[in-house]
């Protein structure tokens, strides 16, 4: 065999992969995790403090880790620059579906991974899913610093960093960044639409109203701050005539009169059920129905309906509004953060469009979603960052399969496209070079230096070559079959087909030192595979795919 080639695909993004091969062990910096948040809860509408909540959800989201830990492949102890870029920028080009779903409860969510079996996708699958949320806290963090603080807010808490941390840190800080950020959410909500109205702060019997016309706003919120579900929007009217049985064209009696407790019944169901993103000028218009409904109990008991009726569609028009332009700002705050973030360590710079960029600027700042035209300059600028990413990754992810062919073998680097491999038992002379080509097709091929100008007038000289060369590439057939299973390890699925020919000449690349470097691991940048190999092996192994030959 003197040359393979094999289409590539990217099936799985596995967690470790960097442009330099196998991510170091964090520091102790990295590895700390800053509980002591300041998330006073204390609100002057009446929310009651819940920091001595925020011990028993760290205890939840460790216990879950706890199990998952023994099931993640021990050599995964962190996520890599270069997976984590590729897994958020997937994540930002499916869009906001995907950002719904980032509002759950962060223990729960991890509990719930714990008990999936281990392998290569399902450890894989964790460390996406725990990149992803990171990516999500994020962007909520980026839209609440939209807003101007309120009296008594506590600071923005810090983006969580997804690199770099072993995945049982990583959920404890997302458990922990998630609840001061819904402490935040649910004490500007209460501002807006649980607060006692200042007209009504010096009537006491207004007041009295008001505080129970709220009280299960309160208590939603307080539910949402704990780590329950977001408080779900209206979908249609209230009352009694939304639910009415149709008319059978006999004379009925008029529907008993609505009271001020129906009144109030009804009012607090709607606000309890107002998104977070709900504003204070909608939350007035509200209350201005919910008020005439009031007086209208006493004076125009027939009115009382429509007045709660009039508040109910409010409700429901207005919370589509609100929740819409959080969608795109969460959605707008993800994407920005994708297109402005930095190459990882040892990728060639990454492309940039400065017209997506504004236009995500715009969407964040307006909570508008963008004109057709703009979001297809967006998904193009997502799109050629993803395509580079996933080809960088695919580079780094052939290299480190090609790793785990040989312990005493060495690597070194040629360029940005290919790299070479050198037997130890090959003793220099030959080695075999791996390509990734513009197309996403890799390519191995036994290479060899060319021979002297008295060497090639040798015949004795040339058929002892010719020999050994016949020997190498039946030995190259060996290490490309194996490297089927490999690049799977590394979520890379190709299948080889190969062809005979003569053994290519050239030059090794540089750090492939001759017989001295090929025995000792090299200079410059080539690796020993020992830990490589190690760490590949670790890995869920499958069958290796069948090669083929031009002449099967």
């Amino acid at each position: 065999m003197s040359n393979a080639f094999a289409s590539t695909e990217l099936s799985t993004v596995v967690p470790d992969v960097s442009a330099y091969g196998y991510p170091g062990e964090p520091t102790g910096a990295d590895l700390g995790l800053d509980t002591d948040l300041d998330v006073d809860l204390g609100m002057d509408v009446g929310l009651p403090d819940l920091t001595d909540l925020t011990e028993p959800l760290t205890q939840a989201a460790g216990h879950a880790v706890d199990q998952l830990q023994d099931m993640i492949v021990p050599a995964l102890i962190g996520l890599a620059d270069l997976s984590g870029a590729l897994m958020v920028t997937r994540l930002a080009l499916r869009g906001t579906e995907a950002l719904a779903a980032f509002n759950n409860k962060v223990a729960a969510e991890q509990e719930a991974m714990s008990r999936r079996q281990a392998s290569l996708e399902t450890g894989s699958a964790c460390w996406r899913r725990a990149a992803e949320t990171a990516a999500g806290i994020n962007a909520r963090i980026t839209v609440l610093g939209l807003e101007p603080s309120g009296p008594g807010d506590p600071p923005l808490p810090a983006p969580v960093a997804a690199v770099g941390v072993p995945l049982d840190l990583l959920w404890r800080r997302m458990a922990a960044t998630d609840r001061a950020v819904r402490v935040l959410e649910a004490r500007r909500a209460a501002r807006a639409t649980a607060r006692l109205p200042s007209a009504h702060a010096e009537d006491s019997a207004h007041a009295d109203w008001y505080d129970r016309l709220r009280e299960r706003r309160r208590a939603a919120l307080l539910r949402y701050a704990e780590g329950g579900p977001e408080p779900t929007a209206p979908t249609g009217g209230t009352g009694t005539a939304a639910a009415a049985p149709p008319s059978t064209g006999a004379t009925e009696p008029p529907p008993p009169a609505l009271t001020e407790e129906d009144v109030l019944r009804e009012g607090a169901d709607l606000l309890a059920g107002l998104p977070l993103a709900f504003s204070s000028a909608s939350r007035d218009l509200i209350d201005d129905c919910l008020l005439e409904a009031r007086r209208a109990v006493g004076r125009r008991p027939t009115a009382v309906r429509r007045y709660l009726d009039e508040a109910s569609i409010i409700a429901r028009k207005e919370s589509e509004r609100a929740l819409e332009s959080e969608r795109v700002r969460r959605d707008a705050a993800l994407r920005l953060d994708v297109l402005r973030a930095p190459a990882p360590a040892g990728v060639e710079p990454l492309p940039e469009d400065p017209a997506a960029v504004a236009v995500l600027e715009r969407a964040l700042r307006d909570g508008v979603a963008p004109a057709a035209a703009d979001d297809r300059t967006v998904r193009q600028a997502l799109v050629a960052r993803s395509t580079a990413l996933q080809r960088a990754y695919l580079v780094a992810a052939l290299r480190r399969a090609t790793e785990g062919w040989g312990a005493g073998s060495t690597h070194a680097r040629a360029d940005a496209e290919h790299w070479d491999f050198a037997p130890a038992a090959w003793a220099g002379h030959y080695w075999l070079r791996v390509r990734l080509t513009a197309t996403g097709q890799a390519r191995v091929f036994t290479m060899r230096r060319a021979l002297t100008a008295a060497e090639a007038a040798d015949p004795e000289t040339v058929a002892r070559w010719a020999a050994q060369d016949a020997e190498r590439c039946a030995e190259s057939a060996k290490y490309v079959e194996e490297l089927g299973v490999l690049t799977e390890a590394e979520g890379v699925r190709a299948e080889f087909t190969w062809s005979t020919s003569k053994v290519h000449t050239g030059e090794p690349a540089p750090g492939l030192t001759a017989t001295s470097g090929a025995q000792t691991g090299g200079t410059g940048r080539a690796t020993g595979t020992g830990s490589s190999r190690t760490a590949a092996s670790r890995r869920t192994r499958r069958p290796a795919p069948r090669a083929r030959r031009h002449d099967d």
